[in-house]
């Protein structure tokens, strides 16, 4: 007979006796020895909780399962392979109909009979009481630590714990937290802008990733680096959050935080919009003198208010290049994008602010390569090839990039890459200028970003032209 063993063993179970996955190893063994069988596979999942199927090991299993390749599974106690009643009711189902025996080697458990199939379904009950019980003890345990000030996660980026537990400062990452507070505060970008800034500056993320939005935003309301510790419960609001302070250096001072904060605050209330929103062109624009970008301005006149274009180097004392009203440059734009000034630079281009689809492949290859080290891993431990300390650490820090990698996929938005013609092109910009006027302020900046990437303009001799044009 072709018997396959598996082990799992929780994070908080870890250490306990009889509970490693040393002990179930030799125990299942022996086991399988003991009855002459076929040891074909061993399947593990280090550090998992059984509160559903969902996991490497145990699919892998199923998988071969369904194919027939082998006759038995053998595993130390029921609740390795789950704690849910509903899941252990569909596997010994699923055993029972490729008539596979299901053994549990401590509890004298074989599902073949129906005796046995009676008595799992009983011990799956209390053991999904159990994990119920167990879960709102943890809360409660996790909630009380916090209270007193402990830390319930791990190191943040720009952070690494040291032997005693203790979060020291990564200088580096340091320098890279300051500068996404700065970004957001005092460029007033955005997190999906910011991400984008430190990527194109290859600033290396945890564990050597890029930077996404939502890790943007997870960095700018993190606690963390004013120096102190914060914890609450995923369904609780924000207002539950626990704040204390902790013996950590901060990275960022608390006054930063707040008016982090408070800029993140109303702009989700939409009391307060980017100042970049308020002009059309800004950044777009480009000095052809030295190269820089121009940005917008308002000052009042007249009862009204006046937007006009400066060159940002030009306010460093490096460029004499003149200002440029927006009203003016409007003229000129629409102008310039005429039927008749088709052939300059036009070329067919993708329309897309990033490539999600190939984001998507890369990961989904990253995550496909994963499972196949997992597996070869697995394989090398079940023929012995693998020390098991070894095998164990591998796994989780495997776990830990697929954790990651699962997140980043999670986090990416298909957007549809559109590929414009000259006329197509030359048509949208058409119906822009004939919609200009109806248009806020900040829907007229999202058609000009999404259209291009830079217009350079330069003046001689008191005339204003546009030298060149950069889709996106």
């Amino acid at each position: 007979m072709k018997a396959v063993v598996y082990t799992r063993v929780s994070t908080a179970s870890q250490a306990e006796e009889g509970f490693s996955l040393q002990a179930q190893y030799e125990n299942l063994i022996q086991y399988v020895r003991l009855q002459s069988w076929d040891l074909l596979r061993i399947y593990t999942d280090p550090g998992v909780s059984a509160k559903d199927l969902n996991r490497p090991g145990v699919k892998e299993m199923l998988e071969d399962l369904k194919s027939g390749k082998f006759d038995a599974i053998v595993v130390h106690k029921l609740d390795r392979l789950t704690r849910n009643i509903s899941d252990l009711y569909d596997l010994v189902e699923l055993v029972n109909k490729k008539n596979i025996k299901l053994v549990s080697t401590s509890e004298n458990i074989d599902t073949s009979t129906p005796m046995g199939r009676m008595f799992v379904y009983l011990l799956g009950i209390f053991a999904q009481m159990f994990r119920e019980n167990l879960s709102e003890e943890v809360k409660k345990g996790l909630t009380e630590r916090a209270e007193q000030g402990f830390r319930n996660a791990f190191a943040p980026y720009g952070y690494e714990m040291n032997e005693k537990g203790e979060l020291d400062i990564v200088p580096d990452q340091a320098e890279f937290i300051r500068e996404v507070f700065q970004l957001l505060i005092e460029k007033k970008n955005g997190y999906h802008t910011i991400a984008k800034i430190l990527n194109k500056k290859n600033v290396p993320g945890l564990r050597g990733g890029i930077f996404h939005g939502s890790t943007i935003e997870q960095i700018l309301k993190n606690h963390t680096y004013t120096g102190k510790n914060h914890w609450k419960l995923k369904d609780k609001p924000e207002s539950e959050r626990i704040i204390r302070d902790a013996s950590h250096d901060a990275i960022i001072d608390q006054e930063t935080f707040d008016k982090a904060q408070d800029i993140i605050g109303r702009r989700s209330r939409g009391e307060l919009s980017r100042s970049s929103y308020d002009y059309p062109f800004s950044t777009i624009i480009r000095c052809d003198r030295c190269g820089g970008p121009y940005h917008g301005l308002m000052m009042p006149k007249i009862g009204n208010k006046y937007y006009y274009y400066r060159c940002f180097n030009k306010l460093r004392g490096k460029c004499d290049q003149s200002d440029l009203s927006e009203l003016k440059f409007e003229r000129m734009f629409f102008a310039h994008f005429s039927i008749g000034d088709l052939g300059i630079d036009y070329k067919e281009v993708a329309v897309t602010k990033d490539d999600p689809v190939a984001e998507r492949k890369k990961i989904e290859r990253d995550l496909d390569r994963s499972e196949q080290r997992r597996k070869n891993w697995q394989y090398a431990f079940g023929d012995g090839k693998l020390p098991y300390d070894d095998y164990v650490k591998l796994i989780d820090e495997e776990m830990v990039r697929v954790q990651e990698l699962q997140v980043q996929l999670e986090g990416i938005r298909e957007v549809p890459q559109a590929v414009l013609s000259r006329v197509e092109l030359w048509e949208s910009v058409k119906q822009l200028q004939e919609n200009w006027g109806y248009l806020e302020r900040e829907t007229k900046k999202d058609f000009i970003s999404a259209l291009f990437k830079s217009i350079t303009i330069l003046k001689v001799d008191k005339v204003w032209s546009i030298t060149g044009v950069d889709w996106v």
